[in-house]
């Protein structure tokens, strides 16, 4: 199981870097061909490739965000893998542990109004 998560996110992590490059490379060729439109027409190649320099941006803007999803997912997945994972291993039902916290927290609540009534008495 934890070979499988490890491939998978591996091939996540090869997917991602392979898209990044693919953008990278699209954006090179979209700078040799703005070049290109440059030497033809020249007035037009300025506004021509600050078109492009801002359509770039909003890409890059819209492939970062879409990548910190996707790796905020796949954090989150592999989190509550380990957690389960720890849980059966160990034998300990977090939700238990929460319950006895709540338990723990009540009666210190409890022995300081004790405490108070007693100090208040004397």
């Amino acid at each position: 199981m934890n070979t499988e998560l490890r491939e998978k996110a591996q091939n996540w992590l090869e997917d991602s870097e392979q898209l990044g490059r693919n953008i990278w490379l699209a954006g090179l060729g979209v700078y040799g061909k703005s070049l290109e439109e440059a030497k033809q027409l020249e007035q037009h190649s300025t506004s021509l490739f600050d078109t492009l320099v801002e359509e770039g941006r909003a890409v890059e803007a819209e492939t970062r965000n879409t990548i910190d999803r996707q790796v905020g997912n796949a954090n989150r997945g592999v989190e509550q893998r380990v957690q389960a994972l720890f849980s059966r291993l160990s034998g300990i039902d977090p939700q238990r542990i929460d319950g006895l916290n709540d338990k723990i927290d009540q009666l210190t609540d409890a022995v300081a109004v004790l405490a108070k009534d007693a100090k208040a008495k004397e």
